[in-house]
């Protein structure tokens, strides 16, 4: 693993303490290991799998510094309870992971942000990555300690030149090209959903897939206005008309965004997450808060 790919993950999570709790966490000596440190009483998880990467990334929270970011966020006195706590690791997870993400796409690797894993315990590791280096950096508050670790591996095949001629593909058949237009997705997260199976489609060159119209149902749902959901037991598709983002609901209230998700979860605010597990809030919810 290649030392540079750990500074986005150091400047994300200097920007999101800054940001989210008005605390600047002071980096420490970085190290390199070969299984995670187990340190921290809150650890979050989350893996790192798409174009050009394959890897995971945890935080190890001391239960100090999560109590800190709670107080300073909701101007509570008292301690927040084990919930609470995991709520606020899995928020920032997500917002480094969102920030090394944005950082690490300009060198040409995208993923796309899982849902973290919050435990007490050290995180089950994935078997192609158990003898992969893990580069640790500790982080001092002044409120607690953090520690980050990550270990990705590049997938050179992502990077692959495609020297092939276009292949016009058949009738009923589409190229990636054409079905990231009629998505609104990336062609890189079209192609990996085909490298994964998610979509079904005939390889036809090093880049080059042809794809079934058929496919485009998963991801528009016969709606173009809609997210497919991916967890069966919930309701069908999400009618963004009658939904805005958590961004543009923050933009609405002024709420912070932890905040938001907080009262989603809790149920106060009405919403649904979509199949890549973002939350979207009802539109008539805005008027609860105004």
């Amino acid at each position: 693993m290649d030392v540079k790919y750990i500074n986005p993950f150091i400047n994300a999570s200097i920007n999101v303490f800054k940001t989210f709790a008005q605390i600047t966490p002071v980096p420490g000596k970085a190290s390199v290991r070969i299984a995670p440190s187990g340190k921290g009483e809150i650890k979050s998880f989350i893996g790192l799998n798409g174009h050009g990467v394959n890897g995971y990334f945890i935080i190890n929270f001391s239960q100090d510094c999560l109590n800190d970011i709670f107080k300073a966020l909701f101007g509570e006195a008292e301690s927040a309870n084990l919930e609470e706590l995991d709520d606020i690791a899995g928020e920032l997870t997500n917002m480094i992971s969102g920030g090394a993400k944005a950082e690490l796409s300009e060198k040409g690797f995208f993923f796309d942000v899982a849902v973290p894993q919050i435990s007490r315990k050290i995180p089950k590791i994935p078997a192609n990555l158990k003898k992969t280096p893990i580069i640790v950096v500790p982080f001092e508050t002044g409120s607690g300690s953090f520690l980050i670790e990550a270990s990705l591996i590049k997938i050179e095949k992502d990077f692959e030149k495609d020297t092939s001629p276009k292949i016009k593909p058949p009738n009923g058949m589409i190229s990636i090209e054409e079905f990231s237009k009629r998505t609104g997705m990336g062609k890189i997260k079209v192609r990996r959903f085909l490298t994964t199976g998610f979509l079904s489609g005939e390889k036809v060159s090093a880049l080059q897939w042809h794809i079934p119209k058929i496919e485009l149902e998963k991801i528009q749902g016969g709606q173009t206005n809609s997210i497919p959901k991916t967890d069966s037991k919930k309701e069908g598709y999400i009618n963004l008309s009658d939904y805005v983002s958590v961004k543009d609901f923050v933009k609405e209230t002024g709420l912070p965004s932890a905040k938001i998700k907080g009262l989603l979860r809790s149920g106060f605010l009405i919403g649904k997450q979509d199949g890549l597990n973002k939350w979207h809030v009802r539109k008539d919810q805005i008027s609860k808060l105004k």
